[in-house]
């Protein structure tokens, strides 16, 4: 009863803690897909009074320039032709400025954009700029607080996991102390005293691997049931089981085997 007690008072830390990491790997996924995907989709789109000189432009707020694509003046008129006559076509098609589409390798932030259209403004030949940002900006932004909000979360429950272990290892120490002094009169070192502990740290370390992994691979692949149908088009999921689950074992065991061992050297430092 109190092995399967001490076995739980470090399964129930490491847990939660790899519970936390698993929302951390999801929300810095649908992160970095969301950012690739509007990457591709998004353009900036300029008008220019003479034609503009391509080559000129190869990065712009330290983000490369993918590419220019020129916009057909042709397939602009097409669209509103058929309310205008033929003469006003003609005059159209003549004072019609040139339109240009600018793709970049990655989405900018909206103080990179800000940087963008001062630097295109310097041309004197850009008359207007369009950056159609706003929608693609509040969700990304918001997608990166939720990035950020689930760093910090793991980040303080890793702490949290730690202090707790350390804790009920030192409860350990002290309610074994003398069994340890006694081993330690006959030659055996702390290393070989603690085999105890260290068989809660490794059975603890893979009941919550086990139980994380179970979760983990429930809501990767059920991911549209868990999330509204609203949000398909919007959050993919692209992670790797294989990676993903080596990720939860090596730090479900190396939380727990390296807090063990520190406090083990605390311990030997302070009584040898």
């Amino acid at each position: 009863m109190k092995f399967l007690k001490n076995i739980f008072t470090f399964t129930i830390p490491l847990s939660i803690m790899l519970l936390s990491f698993i929302i951390y790997l999801f929300s810095s996924n649908i992160s970095d897909n969301y950012e690739k995907k509007i990457a591709e989709d998004y353009s900036i789109v300029i008008i220019t009074n003479t034609p503009l000189i391509k080559e000129k432009i190869n990065v712009l707020a330290n983000i490369k320039v993918k590419k220019i694509i020129t916009l057909k003046k042709n397939t602009i008129i097409n669209d509103i032709k058929s309310n205008l006559s033929k003469s006003s076509i003609e005059l159209l098609r003549r004072k019609l400025p040139y339109f240009y589409k600018i793709q970049l390798e990655v989405f900018p932030t909206t103080q990179q954009l800000k940087i963008i259209k001062q630097t295109l403004f310097l041309n004197k030949n850009i008359r207007k700029i369009e950056i159609f940002s706003k929608n693609h900006s509040q969700i990304y932004l918001l997608l990166q607080l939720l990035y950020k909000i689930s760093l910090i979360l793991f980040t303080l429950l890793t702490i949290f996991a730690i202090l707790i272990i350390s804790k009920q290892i030192r409860i350990w120490f002290f309610e074994h102390q003398e069994k340890i002094e006694i081993l330690k009169l006959h030659g055996a070192s702390i290393l070989y005293s603690s085999t105890s502990i260290f068989k809660y740290a490794i059975y603890s370390s893979l009941i919550a691997f086990i139980l994380i992994s179970g979760i983990y691979l429930y809501a990767v692949h059920n991911i549209i049931f868990i999330l509204p149908s609203d949000l398909e088009n919007i959050i993919q999921l692209t992670l790797t089981s294989n990676i993903s689950l080596m990720k939860i074992f090596l730090l479900s065991f190396s939380i727990s085997i390296f807090t063990v061992i520190g406090v083990l050297l605390k311990y030997k430092i302070k009584y040898d």
